[in-house]
């Protein structure tokens, strides 16, 4: 017995010397085939509840695509000490997108350059001649976050890679890769009934300005983003009027606003270039003000007859009811959530603040807007199509009706008044994708007078024969649809700085520029989801917090109403008494108006207990998580460290 246990002393020191080394190779080991792993396979499990390392199934279009290198140069400072230390772990997470758009390109044409601008270096001096936007550091030095695409002369960049767009940070580089790659500028093509190139500002008139005959503010945008060079030759942003017969085959977007009045064979064109792969982008209208006041006074008994104005409806039923859509034309949108102040005292319920709860922020179009400003808008009803896909972009809250545009017109408060809400959340802003059918299967709409020629009848048979009846390939081609047109003139959109210059009074215009650069970087970039930021707020805490509120909020509720009960009944007892017992009340009054003052200062002193309390309810679940998160992981491997040495104990027990 006794030699039994001298082994046993005898072994023990060996037991522990060889569990060691062997805890040790086995640390080496997974440490070497991480890196191993990490280097060379590029296959990974993406656990993360918004799949924020893995690329969208648009960008992985786009590098399929590529047959040329590119190169992305990553500017970041590395002086830890200089750079802001909320943008560090940022930048790891930036780092780590590049990576997977090096893995992602499977012909190896990626190629990602890491550049440390530190101060007064070359590489700071390239970084500026790439126009990238240096930001105030720690030190008094600049240091820079942001990067460059280029692929053989033609570059692109990013000057600031901010934080707060971390979840566009996807689009925004693969956007960047088809600027550099494609071969040459998109066209966009312009149909609109209203001046858009240079009008009147008679609708909503600006101090000072008196008649706008200068382009709208988007038009000249578009002009800046399409045509930078004005000495280049030809134009990438084109009228192609109302009346056209065919959409040239080099624009790859055609944007419509407010288009009154469009004619069938118009709308023929426009069914072809969509079925042939084009991008459409419309702005509808149930009832434009910018219209309205292009129509004509009344005339005049004995007057001469004067030209009509443009119509304030516009639509595209017969493209509309292919795609499995239809517009209210004839009446306007009233949302008591979304109305909008006109004075201090009326609320025009038809004038729409449209605020993020109404906006589809998972979408990439739309995920970046705040803000609409919407003036007498339409809405859309939506049937299913087979093949087509209906994506709603923006809506109207539960508590909304339609109402006719006259009313909202001359009398808002009688409609708010009678106001009856539909519960419905129509749809005011839509994008379409997939298989599209033509609206026309029997070909060109005829002319209205029609000759009987054999050889015209024998031309007209081919041009039907030669009509496209279906998408030609699936997933190219998208629609846009907005409800409202009047949203994009200047007195609506934009505003004036006290220097002159303009600003932005809300987000329709980027609407609009969103969907443009969208349509115009083709499917692959219409098909990017938002990324889900690499911050995880702290939900679970939000979500016990409100619960512990919940708890005392009804209590602090009951005794705010019982101040504000003491405090009306002081004040009715104060407005009782004559005008001569102001000063001097009567005994009652006064031993009463004191009883209350005692209640009153103990509700309020019991409020502030109940606050008290609340605020060390969410304090104590506060360092409860933190105590969790920061004795969880270690527990837990002491927990399977035990675990393991009793498991050990029990097997060298049994032998």
């Amino acid at each position: 017995m006794s030699s039994t246990k001298e082994i046993s002393k005898n072994k023990n020191p060996q037991v522990w010397l060889f569990s060691a080394i062997g805890v040790s190779l086995v640390f080496g080991i997974v440490l070497a085939l991480n890196l191993i792993v990490s280097s060379s396979i590029p296959f990974k499990v993406d656990l993360t509840e918004d799949k924020i390392h893995t690329l969208s199934q648009g960008t992985k279009d786009v590098l399929e695509g590529l047959d040329t290198p590119v190169t992305v140069s990553f500017f970041v400072s590395k002086d830890k000490d200089n750079m802001r230390p909320e943008l560090i772990p940022f930048a790891k997470r930036v780092d780590s997108l590049l990576k997977e758009y090096e893995r992602g390109s499977s012909k190896g044409l990626i190629e990602i350059e890491r550049v440390d601008p530190s101060p007064d270096s070359e590489e700071e001096d390239r970084a500026k001649l790439n126009n990238l936007q240096g930001i105030p550091g720690r030190l008094n030095e600049p240091a820079y976050l942001g990067l460059t695409i280029t692929c053989l002369d033609r570059k692109s960049s990013i000057p600031f890679i901010d934080p707060n767009r971390e979840q566009m940070l996807e689009y925004d580089i693969s956007r960047a890769l088809v600027e550099v790659t494609r071969e040459g500028a998109p066209k966009v093509g312009l149909m609109s009934a209203l001046p858009v190139q240079g009008g009147p500002a008679m609708p909503f008139p600006q101090p000072g300005q008196g008649q706008q005959n200068r382009p709208w503010q988007f038009y000249t945008q578009l002009k800046r983003d399409y045509d930078p060079d004005p000495t280049d030759f030809g134009s990438n942003l084109i009228d192609l009027g109302m009346d056209i017969e065919e959409v040239p085959e080099d624009v790859e977007v055609v944007l419509l606003v407010h288009p009154a009045g469009i004619t069938e064979k118009a709308q023929y064109a426009l069914d072809q270039f969509l079925l042939r792969g084009g991008n459409i982008v419309a702005f509808l209208d149930s009832f434009s003000a910018v219209a309205a006041q292009s129509q004509p006074p009344r005339q005049q008994f004995g007057g001469a007859p004067q030209a009509p104005g443009i119509p304030t409806s516009s639509n595209l039923e017969k493209l509309l009811n292919a795609w499995g859509v239809n517009f209210e034309a004839n009446q306007v949108l009233a949302d008591r959530t979304y109305e909008t102040a006109q004075t201090q005292t009326s609320n025009n319920p038809a004038v729409l603040t449209i605020t993020r709860e109404a906006i589809n922020e998972d979408d990439t179009l739309t995920t970046s807007i705040r803000d609409l400003l919407m003036y007498f808008s339409g809405v859309f009803y939506v049937s299913e199509k087979e093949g087509v896909k209906v994506e709603t972009l923006i809506k109207s809250s539960p508590k909304s009706q339609l109402v006719v545009p006259q009313s909202v017109q001359f009398n808002p408060d009688q409609v708010t008044q009678n106001f009856k809400a539909s519960g419905k959340e129509y749809p005011l802003a839509l994008r379409l994708s997939g298989k599209f059918v033509t609206a026309f299967p029997e070909g060109k709409p005829e002319e209205e007078e029609e000759e009987e020629d054999k050889k015209e009848e024998e031309d007209k048979k081919e041009e039907e024969e030669d009509s496209l009846k279906e998408s030609k390939e699936v997933g190219k081609g998208s629609v846009f649809l907005a409800a409202d047109s009047d949203m994009l003139f200047d007195a609506l959109a934009v505003g004036r700085d006290l220097f002159g210059r303009t600003t932005y009074r809300n987000n329709n215009i980027p609407l609009l520029e969103n969907a443009v650069e969208q349509a115009s970087g083709g499917g692959s970039l219409m098909t990017i989801r938002t990324r889900g930021s690499g911050r995880r707020p702290f939900s679970k805490f939000k979500e016990l917090a409100e619960e512990a509120s919940e708890k005392l909020n009804e209590e602090i509720a009951k005794v705010t109403k019982k101040e504000q009960e003491l405090a009306g009944e002081i004040q009715k007892l104060m407005q009782e008494q004559d005008n001569d017992q102001m000063v001097v009340l009567s005994p009652e009054a006064a031993n009463k108006i004191k009883e209350l003052r005692q209640e009153e200062v103990k509700a309020s002193q019991r409020k502030r207990e109940l606050s008290r309390d609340l605020r060390k309810d969410i304090r104590k679940i506060e360092n409860k998580i933190k105590n969790l998160n920061i004795a969880g992981v270690p527990l837990l491997i002491i927990l399977i460290g035990i675990l393991h040495l009793i498991i050990r104990r029990i097997k060298i027990s049994a032998r």
